[in-house]
């Protein structure tokens, strides 16, 4: 989980260093990491459709709590098969980062894909980066910089667009339960690197560890409701794995070893790629139709991304302090 831009070379991990462990069995040289860049962005963006087909099958809470867990244990697997320390070294902070990342990224998100389309969802959870900017700017001092005003002025008026809230009709509240996934999302990512101020995570233990706390509030739902089980088939299992094993346990494994080798600039800008890709696979296998203002909206967004993107990425050239980089827990 890097807490800030990294140099490739002089910027990566030692090859002693067991924070780089899974990056080592997976990706060995910078042409392996692009690769593995455009293998992860594909993942993240087709993870969108499959958990839209798996609601189909489960209640929205009863799905979270299975495509979570199904995540926790394929990490918790490889933590314990690589023999790396196994206790967090903070309860505080998975906990704190648990809370955003896992109980309010993940728990929104899937609200938002119960009630609304997969392609808009996505667009409004990546709007992660800009509560980014803000929350970093309050809670680490962390200055925004002129052009990035600029595009959290234009992400927000891709907001007011897409979310159109003078309309109260049944599609308001899955676009608010989308903008509060990325809001989660950033709130998270700004407490990771908060922590790590002082201290730095096994990044492997860090994220296994504040998923399990993340999703143990989650677990309780369906049976303080008593809500319905999931429809069990071959389909819904293997949709389990690709959202929860692959999209997600294995999406972080490929992230980290990205990041051990290409700056996290230059590895970032694959979060203009995910919501395209949602956004068009949403329209052709679901009939997704989006009206000119959201279209706007999203143009309006994907500018402003356009500008988060290019800056980090001269900022990692230029070895600047940038806002955190996104952690990859919910397809991207």
């Amino acid at each position: 989980m890097s807490s800030g831009p990294r140099r490739a070379g002089a910027g990566a991990r030692s090859s002693a260093d067991p924070a780089a462990a899974p990056a080592r069995l997976i990706v060995h040289s910078r042409r392996g990491a692009y690769i593995a860049l455009v293998i992860l962005t594909l993942l993240w963006g087709f993870n969108w459709l499959a958990m839209k087909f798996g609601l189909e099958r489960s209640h929205p809470a009863v799905f979270n709590v299975e495509r979570t867990w199904a995540a926790v244990l394929a990490l918790f697997a490889v933590l314990v098969a690589q023999r790396r320390p196994f206790w967090p070294e903070s309860w505080l902070a998975v906990m704190v980062t648990g809370f955003f990342q896992t109980t309010i990224n993940f728990g929104s998100t899937t609200m938002a894909l119960a009630g609304g389309g997969a392609g808009r969802t996505s667009v409004l959870v990546f709007t992660m980066p800009f509560w980014t900017l803000l929350i970093a700017w309050v809670v680490l001092r962390e200055r925004v910089r002129g052009v990035q005003w600029l595009a959290v002025a234009m992400a927000l008026a891709g907001l007011v667009l897409v979310v159109q809230p003078w309309d109260w009709s049944g599609s308001l509240v899955p676009k608010l339960w989308a903008v509060l996934s990325g809001f989660g999302w950033a709130a998270g990512s700004v407490a990771t690197k908060y922590f790590q101020r002082e201290r730095t995570f096994d990044p492997l233990n860090y994220l296994a560890w504040q998923m399990a706390a993340g999703v143990l509030p989650l677990t309780v739902l369906p049976f303080a409701f008593g809500l319905e089980p999931s429809q069990w088939s071959i389909t819904y299992a293997l949709i389990l794995v690709y959202v929860g094993v692959l999209s997600t346990a294995l999406g972080f494994l490929l992230w980290i070893a990205i990041l051990n080798h290409l700056p996290a600039g230059t590895a970032s800008l694959n979060m203009m790629a995910i919501p395209v890709i949602a956004l068009l696979s949403s329209m052709v296998v679901f009939d997704e139709r989006l009206a000119a203002a959201e279209w706007a909206g999203i143009a309006c967004i994907g500018g402003g991304l356009v500008i988060v993107s290019a800056y980090g990425y001269v900022a990692s050239r230029r070895h600047v302090a940038t806002a955190p980089v996104a952690t990859p827990l919910d397809g991207g």
